[in-house]
């Protein structure tokens, strides 16, 4: 009678068991996804992870798991480890038409484009006898950009260069470049008042508009980092500054043109849209150091030989340079090139070296201005 219990025990495991190989995973979606397209650098963002079981039997045990680069801080450490990546698995007991969901913290640490890849689902038969797996796709994708970083020195200094704190640069005010509403004051002309504004408001307001002459600034920046010994946090600094600097200058309403040294990058002539910064920020986003980068002195002389001199900046364009590289081959090769135009280079320095570096290489002179930016060393 045992023994028969027995058999019967160990026939109905092994039928469970044969049902479970086959139906354990169907109808369970898994979905990870993160709560915003990018962010910045040291910014916040959340990961949803959705397990639902659309049948009616349960899986006691299901783990899903998945990797992304370390740079990404989870709050929720456990079952978690960090090699070369970050491997997280998560383990669920998933009732029969149940749907779990999970907001997991994430810290972005550094820029770059993250993927949850290699997805997976596990689970155990009964006393773990058996282990079943089935990957997963995910759309789980994010942009971190560059971080923010305080460039308001060097705004300040782009401003006076580019006349923006001077009025005899505003000339003609353009009727198609609208620009806000404000007050009504005694010198205004009757044309410009802005009837339905005035009625909202019950007082009257008057229509300002942009000046004829555009203003312009075109981004170089260096990322090359070709020495025996690396210097990444500099390499970075740059990345900040020359984006940082991109996304105020476009929020005054300034023409931003870009290049950069990167391997198989584009060139982006000034405009003042959107789109433009997106590409831009995803573009040094995705930068990886170990693409490598061109010579950045080879890459000033092609531009304004071939480039420019096809399609030739506007005269009153403001060239920034951001290199970490500065020395007097390539100040003399950036005076070559830039003539009497006004010109702003910004070199990334560690903390307590920029004395010494003035002493060598940093001389304003004329029509340019250079700048040191202390940077903390890790």
């Amino acid at each position: 009678m045992i023994i028969v219990l027995l058999l019967g025990m160990l026939f109905v495991s092994a039928l469970w068991e044969f049902y479970y190989k086959y139906q354990w995973a169907r109808d369970v979606a898994v979905k990870l996804w993160f709560e915003t397209d990018a962010v910045y650098a040291g910014q916040e963002t959340k990961l949803y992870e959705v397990i639902e079981n659309r049948k009616s039997m349960p899986v006691p045990v299901l783990e899903v798991g998945f990797h992304t680069r370390r740079e990404l801080d989870f709050a929720d450490v456990e079952n978690t480890s960090v090699s070369d990546y970050l491997y997280k698995r998560d383990v669920f007991s998933v009732l029969g038409r149940q749907k779990i969901t999970r907001e997991i913290p994430v810290k972005c640490m550094k820029r770059g484009r993250y993927l949850a890849s290699d997805a997976d689902i596990t689970t155990h038969t009964l006393l773990h006898r058996r282990r079943y797996s089935k990957a997963i796709g995910t759309e789980a994708e994010i942009y971190v950009y560059p971080k923010m970083t305080d460039v308001s020195e060097i705004v300040t200094v782009c401003e006076r260069m580019l006349g923006t704190l001077q009025c005899a640069k505003r000339l003609y005010e353009d009727p198609f470049a609208f620009r806000t509403i404000r007050d009504y004051t005694m010198d205004d002309p009757m044309k410009t008042i802005n009837w339905k504004a005035s009625a909202k408001t019950g007082s009257l307001m008057v229509n300002t508009f942009d000046s004829v002459q555009s203003q312009k600034a075109m981004i170089f920046l260096d990322v090359e980092d070709t020495g025996i010994l690396k210097y990444e946090e500099l390499v970075e600094e740059s990345i900040a500054l020359a984006a940082t600097l991109m996304r105020r200058l476009l929020r005054q309403n300034i023409e931003v043109g870009f290049a950069f040294n990167g391997k198989g990058s584009a060139v982006f002539p000034p405009a003042n849209n959107r789109g433009n910064r997106i590409v831009l920020e995803r573009l040094l986003a995705e930068y990886d150091k170990e693409q490598g980068a061109e010579d950045f002195g080879q890459l000033v002389s092609a531009l304004f030989a071939d480039t420019f001199a096809k399609n030739p900046l506007a005269e009153d364009t403001l060239l920034v340079f951001v290199t970490k590289n500065l020395n007097k081959p390539l100040a003399e090769r950036i005076r070559e090139f830039v003539r009497e135009r006004q010109t702003l280079v910004i070199v990334p320095v560690y903390r307590g070296e920029k004395r010494l570096f003035e002493e060598k290489v940093l001389q304003s002179k004329d029509n340019i201005r250079v700048l040191a930016r202390e940077v903390e060393r890790t």
